[in-house]
C-alpha cells in the first residue's frame, strides 16, 4: 500500500487473512500511517521510504487507513477469508480465472456503502469449469465526503518561498 502524491495507491487494497503488507512511501515528504479499525489497529510513526517490516493482516474486515499529517489521505484494505474476491477495475469490472462449478454467494464491498458494511450481491451458478459468464451486480453508494486535497500555490507553496528568498 504505497504512498503517492499525497494519496493510497491503490485507494482500496484486497488480501487474504494472514497476507503481510508493505507500506513503502513513495512521495518526497513524510507520512504517518495509522488505522484504528478493530480488524487492524496500527500506527507507523512519521516516515520517508520504506518500514523494515511488513504488517500482518490476520482479522477480517475493513481497514480504514489515514495519515496523521495528510487529512485527505484516506485509503482502505478489505480483508478477507473468501477463497474468490478481488478488487474492479476502473469500469467496474472483476474477472476470475478458472473456478470450479458450483453454486456461489457473491458479496460486495465499497468504501460509499452505507456503514461500509459488506452487502449481499446475490446467488449464482457455474454450471462448468472455464466456462466464461458475465453477472451483473449493483450495490447502491452514497456520496463521497472526504477532505479535499489542498491546491497547488496554497500556503505551503508560499511559505517555502518566502523561507528560500
Amino acid at each position: 500500500m504505497d504512498q503517492r502524491e499525497q494519496e493510497f495507491a491503490p485507494h482500496v487494497l484486497a488480501v487474504h487473512v494472514g497476507t503481510e503488507v508493505k507500506f513503502p512511501n513513495s512521495d518526497n515528504i513524510r507520512h504517518q500511517v495509522y488505522s484504528f479499525s478493530p480488524a487492524k489497529r496500527f500506527e507507523l510513526r512519521l516516515y520517508e521510504g520504506t518500514p523494515s517490516d511488513p504488517l500482518l493482516f490476520d482479522k477480517p474486515g475493513v481497514v480504514v487507513l489515514g495519515c496523521n499529517i495528510h487529512d485527505w489521505m484516506v485509503g482502505y484494505i478489505y480483508v478477507t477469508n473468501e477463497p474468490w474476491f478481488g478488487v474492479t477495475d476502473s469500469n467496474g469490472v472483476l474477472k476470475f480465472e478458472q473456478v470450479p462449478a458450483g453454486h456461489y454467494a457473491a458479496t460486495l464491498w465499497h468504501p460509499q456503502i452505507e456503514d461500509m458494511q459488506p452487502v449481499s450481491g446475490g446467488e449464482f451458478d457455474v454450471p462448468a469449469a472455464g466456462l466464461t459468464q458475465r453477472f451483473n451486480l449493483a450495490v447502491e453508494v452514497k456520496a463521497e465526503d472526504k477532505p479535499a486535497k489542498p491546491v497547488p500555490g496554497g500556503f505551503g507553496d508560499a511559505f517555502h518561498k518566502a523561507a528560500h528568498e
